[in-house]
């Protein structure tokens, strides 16, 4: 009776031990799976707005049917021109972008971003200082989905299109 206890004893640990392996191996593979996502989405948002490299919007990185929402879910923008055109603006609108990642975390195919933008408006000459955050959808290493969130006051205000009081 008691080698029969120790047997099934020596048993259950060998499969809690097997399954933890499995875990952790999953685990693993998910932390390095999201670190090749931000490695890739800082690289090439760093490519488009410091580098002003707007091709670096194209189907490598992005899904052909890549979406951009505004701040309540509406959509903003659609597919890789739509989504060149979108950030182009930026491109086009201010000259001396700094564009510089706060943090950026995720899990899975999520991520998030922290970002700041500072650049000066080319038809007013103001200067921009912007931070928001930018949740992201990515799928089978491109970006899928983008939601920006920022001050859109603090922004016209900055262009001195609206008064402090």
């Amino acid at each position: 009776m008691k080698k029969l206890v120790i047997l099934l004893f020596t048993l259950v640990g060998l499969n809690a031990q097997a399954q933890s392996k499995k875990e952790c191996k999953e685990l693993l593979d998910a932390e390095n799976q999201v670190a090749a996502n931000v490695k890739m989405y800082t690289e090439i948002w760093d490519k488009i707005l410091n580098h002003r490299d707007i091709d670096a919007i194209n189907d490598t990185n992005f899904a052909k049917d890549v979406i951009l929402l505004n701040q309540k879910e509406g959509i903003r923008a659609t597919g890789i021109e739509g989504f060149k055109n979108a950030f182009n603006y930026y491109l086009t609108t201010f000259s001396d972008i700094k564009f510089t990642f706060i943090d950026v975390w995720g899990h899975g195919d999520k991520l998030i971003k922290h970002w700041n933008f500072q650049g000066k408006h080319n038809a007013t000459g103001n200067k921009m200082n912007l931070s928001g955050v930018t949740l992201v959808k990515m799928k089978d290493g491109k970006i899928i989905e983008e939601q920006d969130f920022d001050d859109n006051l603090w922004y016209n205000q900055q262009l001195g299109q609206y008064m402090v009081k």
